[in-house]
């Protein structure tokens, strides 16, 4: 893996957001709430030529080339708020690629002088809750002091993150760079869970000090959390009818 500078910007100890597609989708959400709302410019990637589709297109019998030097992985520089966002289409799935990609996110951010490496991840649950709690992970104690000193729960016990999104806080220690992972509840691993996305996004903006318009995704929340309870609701009545369907039979 190579990491490409388009057009690095001036910058001064800037934080940095990782999110790549995981449980929930939470980590990849997370960034991609942050890039709309403030519409960082990209300045660097890493080109990845053989994760193009095994696909050649054709029109009128002509080959039509396709771009295969567009990147999965693209990092995100916004000078006002002083974030650079690392955004990822994919993770590999497999240990060797994960690392090597974890490892080269972090020497981006050497590279870029970045201070702090941030990533919201989901931790999964095993029954539906109403309000997603967010536990704190870190580099050091002084950081999990300063976790709980904002509201932040520390997970306890000991846990194992799989994937880029948890490697990336490892590999910021072996470098020397402070981390922190914020880990939002989820049920839904499998699919998009908007409520656990919320309630990380919501908790990163404020160790931040962005202040980012969250009415889209608590709109989002509401919706998913009422249709939710409608299902339950709906199951609920079905199973209650065969039950007395069952007694009359």
């Amino acid at each position: 893996m190579e990491l490409r500078f388009i057009n690095k910007p001036e910058m001064s100890n800037p934080r940095m957001l990782v999110g790549l597609p995981g449980k929930g989708m939470v980590a990849r959400n997370t960034v991609n709430y942050f890039m709309e709302s403030l519409k960082p410019e990209l300045f660097a990637d890493i080109p990845m030529p053989y994760l193009s589709p095994s696909i050649a297109f054709f029109e009128k019998g002509l080959v039509v080339p396709f771009d295969r030097e567009v990147s999965p992985f693209k990092f995100y520089y916004s000078g006002k708020e002083n974030i650079i966002f690392f955004l990822g289409d994919i993770q590999f799935g497999y240990a060797a690629k994960d690392n090597e990609l974890a490892e080269k996110i972090v020497e981006a951010a050497q590279l870029c002088g970045v201070d702090m490496i941030y990533t919201v991840i989901a931790t999964q649950v095993k029954g539906y809750v109403e309000e997603p709690e967010v536990f704190g992970l870190a580099t050091s104690p002084e950081l999990l002091q300063f976790l709980g000193s904002n509201g932040v729960k520390i997970a306890d016990g000991s846990l194992q993150i799989s994937g880029v999104n948890g490697l990336v806080i490892e590999y910021a220690l072996r470098k020397g760079i402070k981390g922190m992972a914020l880990l939002s509840e989820t049920a839904f691993p499998d699919a998009v869970d908007i409520k656990a996305c919320h309630a990380g996004l919501k908790k990163v903006s404020e160790l931040l000090g962005i202040d980012i318009d969250l009415g889209r995704i608590e709109n989002e929340a509401k919706k998913f959390d009422e249709g939710f309870k409608k299902y339950l609701k709906d199951m609920q009545e079905i199973k209650r009818k065969d039950e007395d369907l069952s007694y009359i039979g």
